[in-house]
């Protein structure tokens, strides 16, 4: 058994080090307690599984990005009309507008309160164009979905109110062309959004057609 262990972890070459000890060293000692072991070989199958999905420079992958089909939510002339529109993508509720020759989509709902942004009005804040919710006027711009409020410094009485950033609350979808047809792609970074919260089912806004 030693004999065989040994000659497994011996690598044929430098650069196939790393791959050898990452592979085969957790398998081994795997087997290994289980002889000597028994039903304590289960816990270093689990920590072998871990070992084993992580990428060789030593970070785990993300077992919840996922991969989402484009939908069509419309045609581009009915959008161009009415300068918003809302769909349904894969369960999830989006609100599509366009402003200035520009498409932007992402969730319906405000991360702050669940506010249907769908209702509210485009405006320029510190040149950027946001909509702003309808509830309570939150701020969040189009292109990137960061919230944007104004700050002053309560140590200088005459200093001007600075716009300022939140960073990205709401989630942005990504929205194409094709043929006349408007097609909205779910994002699927990995990082949670405040407007996660409200994209699920209990909060829906679009009314059934049924």
């Amino acid at each position: 058994m030693l004999k065989c262990f040994r000659n497994c972890l011996r690598p044929s070459s430098l650069s196939t080090l790393p791959l050898q000890y990452g592979i085969l060293f957790p398998k081994l000692l795997a087997c290994l307690v289980h002889l000597h072991f028994g039903h304590f070989s289960s816990a270093v199958i689990s920590v072998t599984s871990f070992y084993l999905s992580m990428n060789l420079d030593g970070s785990a992958q993300d077992p919840e990005k996922r991969e989402y089909s484009s939908v069509c939510v419309g045609r581009e002339d009915d959008i161009k009309k009415s300068e918003r529109m809302t769909a349904v993508v894969h369960d999830r509720e989006v609100v599509i507008f366009y402003h200035k020759g520009e498409y932007h989509a992402m969730d319906i709902r405000c991360y702050h309160s669940g506010g249907p942004l769908h209702l509210g009005d485009i405006e320029d804040f510190d040149g950027r164009p946001c909509i702003v919710c309808p509830w309570h006027k939150y701020k969040i711009t189009l292109a990137t979905g960061e919230g944007l409020y104004q700050s002053i410094n309560p140590k200088d009485p005459s200093a001007k109110p600075k716009w300022c950033s939140k960073g990205i609350k709401q989630r942005i979808h990504t929205v194409t062309v094709d043929n006349g047809n408007i097609y909205v792609t779910l994002s699927n970074e990995p990082f949670k959004c405040d407007s996660d919260f409200y994209a699920t089912g209990d909060f829906k806004v679009i009314k059934s057609s049924s």
